[in-house]
C-alpha cells in the first residue's frame, strides 16, 4: 500500500512516499522527532521501477560498503549507489531541478535510505539558502557555535568538553545540522542526521560563530580573515555539490552571506578543558 510520511526539518516539510514507507522510516533513528502532518513541500517518491538514464559522473565517493556516483544530465541530478563487492545497483535517484519531487528506487535498507534522504534534502534545499553542514554544534547562552573539521579531527571530543565544563551548554547536533539564511540572520537547526551520536532536536538557534578545529600541542584561537574563513567553511558543505556547475555557485553565494554576518575562528587545541574554556571566553566576548 502506498503511504506518505512527512518530516518538518529546519522549517521545511520533506515527505517520503512509497509502499509501506511508514514501517521503513520508523526503523531509522531520529526521524520520529521531526514527524509532522503539515502539507508536503518536497517529496522523495520511492518506486519499484525507475528507468535508468545516461548521466555524466561528476563525483565518485565511498559510503560504507557502497560506491556512490553523483552526476547529472543537462537538467537532472543523479545519485547512484552500487554495492562494492557485487557491483549491483542498490539505489538511484533522479531530480529534475526545480521540481518538488525526487524519483528514487525503492529500498528497505535503512542506512542507504537515511543517507539518500540527506542527499535529497540538500538537492531541494540549497537553492533556498538552506543546507546541511558537517559540524558538531553546541548551543550556549541562546546561540549556536558550529565546530568544523574533517572526520577524526576531534569535533565530538571538543563539544563534549563544552558539555562537561561550560555551564548551560547543550548539544544541538553532532554531525549534520542544517544551516539557513533567514531574512537578516543566520540560523542553524537540529536534523535527523547526527552521525553516531543520537542527538535529535527539532529546534533552531541563531549562529554565534563557526570554529575550525585543528589538533595541536597547545591551545590557540585565531579569528580568520574573509579568505581564510571561506576556506574553513567550504569543505564542510555537501561535498558532491562542489563538482556541480549548478550547485557550486549557489553554495558560494550562501557562504558569502554567512561570512558577512558570522565570525569564523580557527582553534588549534588539545583535548582538554582549557581548550573549551578558551573557545568560550573568545566566542562570547566579541
Amino acid at each position: 500500500m502506498n503511504e506518505t510520511v512527512s518530516y518538518r526539518i529546519a522549517g521545511h516539510v520533506l515527505s517520503v512516499s512509497g509502499d509501506g514507507v511508514g514501517v521503513v522510516m520508523s526503523k531509522i533513528h531520529g526521524f520520529s522527532v521531526f514527524r509532522t502532518e503539515q502539507p508536503s513541500e518536497w517529496t522523495v517518491n520511492l518506486v519499484h521501477n525507475l528507468q535508468s538514464i545516461d548521466f555524466v559522473v561528476l563525483h565518485v565517493f565511498d559510503f560504507e560498503q557502497y560506491d556512490c556516483h553523483y552526476g547529472c544530465t543537462e537538467k537532472t541530478d543523479v545519485l547512484q549507489i552500487i554495492e562494492r563487492e557485487t557491483k549491483i545497483e542498490v539505489f538511484r535517484l533522479h531530480y529534475n531541478r526545480g521540481d518538488n519531487t525526487i524519483a528514487a528506487t525503492y529500498t528497505t535498507d535503512t542506512n542507504v535510505l537515511r543517507y539518500a534522504l540527506w542527499f535529497a534534502f540538500n538537492l531541494f534545499a540549497v537553492p533556498h539558502k538552506l543546507m546541511a553542514i558537517h559540524s558538531s554544534t553546541i548551543v550556549c547562552n541562546g546561540k549556536a557555535n558550529l565546530f568544523l573539521g574533517e572526520s577524526g579531527t576531534g569535533k565530538s571530543t571538543h563539544t563534549r568538553l563544552w558539555l562537561n565544563n561550560i555551564n548551560g551548554s547543550k548539544l544541538l547536533n553532532d554531525d549534520s545540522p542544517v544551516l539557513a539564511v533567514e531574512d537578516d540572520r543566520i540560523m542553524v537547526y537540529g536534523s535527523p542526521w547526527s552521525g553516531k551520536t543520537p542527538c535529535y532536536h527539532n529546534i533552531g538557534f541563531p549562529v554565534n560563530a563557526f570554529v575550525r578545529l585543528q589538533q595541536a600541542k597547545q591551545n590557540i584561537i585565531t579569528k580568520l580573515s574573509v579568505f581564510q574563513a571561506f576556506a574553513a567553511l567550504q569543505p564542510s558543505t555537501p561535498p558532491s555539490f562542489s563538482y556541480s556547475d549548478f550547485y557550486l555557485p549557489k553554495i558560494i553565494d550562501f557562504l558569502d552571506i554567512v561570512l558577512k554576518q558570522c565570525p569564523i575562528f580557527q582553534l588549534a587545541c588539545l583535548p582538554n578543558s582549557e581548550a573549551a574554556e578558551l573557545a568560550y571566553s573568545t566566542l562570547y566576548k566579541q
